[in-house]
């Protein structure tokens, strides 16, 4: 027995939106990248800081002064509770970036980790972050850091800071380098 077409016609449009929304989140991803690297932040490995409504990704090497710079220029979000910041550390720098961010990754606390590197800026054994490069990294923390690397790269982005976020509006925007304080304020009233 067939059903009747004014009970088809609901399941078609209900078919067809659903194509069609598809078909625009797919050309939205495809015209701003951010919305493709938003969609990615599920595969990285994260230091998860903060605990505000608004929130941000940021991906770091340990050796970056820039990324530094943008820790600290984050503190009075995180202190007022306005932001949720995760970290997401990458080794691309320096011959001892890897080391720093499996070590960091590695941790017991990464959170703990993290802090001990920004800290310590410049008072470690080498320049940059202050904790001490990882030598032999287990397989897992080695494999965490590929896919925070390649996250990058896959992405087009070869540089750090990359700070990304959702916006108020729906959409997904990210920004390389370190913007100046305010600026960064700017930046903070459209972070979702």
């Amino acid at each position: 027995m067939s059903m009747p077409l004014s009970h088809k016609l609901p399941r078609i449009f209900a078919a067809l939106l659903l194509l069609a929304g598809f078909a625009a989140g797919t050309a939205q991803a495809a015209e701003n990248p951010a919305v493709a690297l938003l969609h990615d932040m599920h595969k990285a490995v994260k230091i998860t800081e903060g605990k505000g409504s608004k929130t941000l990704y940021v991906f770091f090497d340990p050796n970056c002064p820039f990324c530094h710079k943008l820790f600290e220029e984050l503190r009075p979000y995180v202190k007022q509770n306005e932001v949720t910041i995760h970290w997401i550390p990458v080794g691309i720098l320096t011959s001892t970036s890897p080391g720093k961010a499996a070590a960091i990754l590695q941790a017991k606390d990464r959170l703990k980790a993290f802090y001990q590197s920004e800290h310590d800026w410049n008072f470690g054994d080498t320049p940059g972050g202050g904790i001490t490069p990882l030598k032999n990294p287990s397989p897992a923390t080695r494999r965490a850091l590929e896919t925070n690397n390649g996250l990058l790269a896959d992405h087009g982005l070869n540089g750090v800071p990359v700070t990304l976020f959702a916006t108020t509006d729906g959409s997904a925007f990210y920004f390389e380098g370190t913007p100046p304080a305010d600026k960064l304020a700017e930046i903070m009233q459209y972070v979702k």
